[in-house]
């Protein structure tokens, strides 16, 4: 019973932080991190108690399998190699880095622990960078490459604090042994995460097929495929993270086809719902922690000298993204003809943006949290409290130095969207209007009709070609969507589900990005479900 009043008074904390960091200069997450230890001064607040195994398996592989589902894989591909150099070069030279640091100033850390202090480090949050990008809307191959990074460098971050934590209870550190460990269990990982993801997508076709699922099934299969790769890939010996994202982008390939109208609405509210909860509850939860982890190094380590380590940890994990982004961007270049041959070098702004969006969040704090209490032999973990110490400051000073600088120093260097998706925006309203324009008029009214339903479908026929119109010179009016809620109801539903062909159509052939696919799709359930609605009401 108390653990349930537990997770309500942390629901209701949340709630009031959220409302009161929306009035707050800086990012939620710091409202979220400074309320909650300004509330365990209370001593009526309760006392929570963190089991690390748990908080890992509650928070990581849901918040993986949504940055993969969210990830356009088009824009993935396309971006491959500057992802991958962020994602695996750059993981390991931070790791390195800020583990190298952290052991120099505090020589009583394992060597072990502190490379699982620049790994945990490492990824960098997507909800923080991706809420600064769309709001500002910067160039579409940047924000592809920032959310294919933050979503690929979780990953490899993991697997390589699993893979440290895994050397501080051998006791010992092989550099080879490690790099052969990374790339078995990473290699396992992806294997079996495609591999559940299609099975499981397999299994909801069948039951679709038999008309024995429903939308309430398929949300729910949806949230427990992160848990159940998870826990396979656990039980396999594989990397139970890279399982899970890679479940992640194979269901975000193909959910958006295979789901129903009804499901794929409630499937992104009860998602949007869950990671809310998870984001802001990971850094509450820290929050309640830090006063015990604080007081736990006060008879080691003076606050000032505390505060000079998280400093130059933090420096550190700055400093070594800046030093990575720009021989990453252009040595491809200078080293290869075919790379110059085919693509455009990026801009210097657009380098230095991506260097400077590295704030850290939710991963890393539930990583930092996950590390165990204790050892096999019952004895404290070595260099836990001093880990969570140092991730927590460098949590903090990223989003309050980063996170508050980002925007106008992306205003500054006037740095803007292309015309990627407007053109792309473009292009598939038209495909679809023009899909279902030539499905009316190919559908000609059947004598059986009555006079009325040929007036409505001429009517149909009549407003498709005004949008038509519409998009081929000005762009289309909301005074036209308003008029197909009256009549021509069933002519309506069909062009409707025409034009989510077309648009799915391109989607598929990779001409059009998640981005401007998406919000279309997102827009057409909506009408159909109003017009579905409507066709219920006028029945009745």
């Amino acid at each position: 019973m108390a653990s349930f009043h537990h997770a309500l008074v942390l629901l209701f904390l949340l709630t009031v932080l959220q409302v009161l960091g929306r009035r707050l200069p800086w990012p939620m997450p710091i409202t979220y991190l400074l309320g909650s230890i300004a509330v365990t001064f209370w001593p009526g607040f309760p006392r929570i108690e963190l089991d690390p195994g748990f908080f890992f398996l509650c928070f990581v592989p849901p918040l993986l399998f949504a940055d993969g589902w969210l990830m356009p894989l088009r824009d993935f591909m396309e971006s491959k190699r500057p992802i991958l150099l962020l994602s695996v070069g750059l993981v390991i030279f931070t790791t390195l880095a800020v583990g190298l640091t952290a052991h120099l100033l505090m020589p009583d850390l394992p060597l072990a622990m502190a490379f699982a202090l620049g790994a945990v480090v490492s990824p960098t949050d997507a909800v923080a960078v991706g809420a600064i990008t769309h709001r500002l809307k910067v160039p579409a191959r940047l924000t592809a490459v920032l959310n294919g990074e933050s979503l690929m460098n979780d990953a490899t971050g993991l697997v390589a604090f699993k893979v440290a934590l895994a050397a501080v209870i051998a006791g010992s550190f092989s550099l080879k042994a490690a790099a052969l460990d990374f790339v078995i269990l990473a290699a396992g990982g992806v294997g079996l995460g495609l591999l559940l993801a299609y099975a499981i997508g397999k299994l909801r076709d069948f039951l679709l097929s038999t008309q024995n699922a429903d939308s309430q099934f398929e949300v729910t299969l949806s949230l427990l495929t992160p848990f159940a790769v998870y826990l396979a890939a656990e039980a396999s010996g594989v990397s139970s993270i890279l399982a899970v994202v890679a479940a992640g982008l194979y269901s975000g390939w193909r959910d958006p086809l295979r789901m129903e109208v009804e499901t794929r609405r409630s499937a992104w509210a009860v998602w949007s719902f869950i990671l809310f909860w998870l984001n802001g509850l990971a850094f509450i939860i820290l929050g309640l922690q830090f006063p015990a982890i604080l007081g736990s190094l006060n008879d080691r380590y003076s606050p000032g000298f505390l505060l000079l380590v998280v400093g130059a940890v933090t420096f550190a994990a700055i400093l070594a993204r800046l030093v990575w982004v720009f021989p990453g961007a252009y040595l491809p270049f200078v080293l290869s003809k075919k790379i110059r041959s085919s693509e455009t070098p990026p801009s210097w702004k657009g380098v230095l943006v991506s260097g400077w969006a590295g704030m850290r969040g939710s991963i890393t704090l539930a990583a930092a949290l996950s590390i165990p209490l204790t050892l096999e032999d019952g004895s404290d973990f070595p260099g836990r409290d001093t880990v969570i110490l140092l991730a927590f400051g460098v949590i903090v000073s990223t989003l309050l130095l980063q996170g508050t600088t980002l925007e106008p120093l992306i205003c500054k260097l006037g740095l803007r969207a292309d015309d990627t998706f407007a053109r792309e925006n473009l292009l598939a309203r038209t495909a679809a209007v023009e899909s279902a324009l030539r499905y009316l008029r190919e559908a000609a009214s059947s004598p059986a009709d009555t006079d009325e339903e040929r007036a409505a479908h001429a009517l149909v026929v009549a407003e498709y070609e005004h949008r038509l119109l519409e998009l081929t010179t000005e762009g289309e009016v909301k005074a036209s969507a308003k008029r197909r809620l009256t009549t021509g109801l069933r002519h309506r539903l069909q062009a409707l589900r025409a034009e989510r062909v077309a648009i799915d159509e391109l989607w598929r052939k990779n001409i059009i990005t998640d981005e401007a696919h998406r919000p279309l799709q997102h827009l057409l359930d909506h009408e159909e479900s109003l017009l579905a609605g409507h066709a219920a009401h006028v029945k009745a």
